[in-house]
């Protein structure tokens, strides 16, 4: 986990939003967009619908998470 304060959920992508965003349904049903964290040189072009990405969230966001 990137925070001690935060916790780490499975999801599947629905749909990419914009170039570094996916609106990504979690499993008790929440929409949330997910994002790629900064530091990392990952791309989302490999990335597709139903695909399964673990979600980390902070406590202060949870309508958004980093994708890991």
């Amino acid at each position: 986990m990137c925070d001690p304060d935060g916790f780490e959920d499975k999801g599947i992508v629905l749909r990419k939003i914009g170039e570094e965003r996916l609106l990504i349904k979690m499993a008790n049903g929440h929409l949330v967009i997910g994002v790629l964290p900064k530091k990392t040189k990952l791309e989302l072009s490999g990335v597709r619908s139903n695909d399964k990405v673990a979600v980390f969230f902070s406590p202060a966001d949870m309508s958004r998470g980093t994708i890991l």
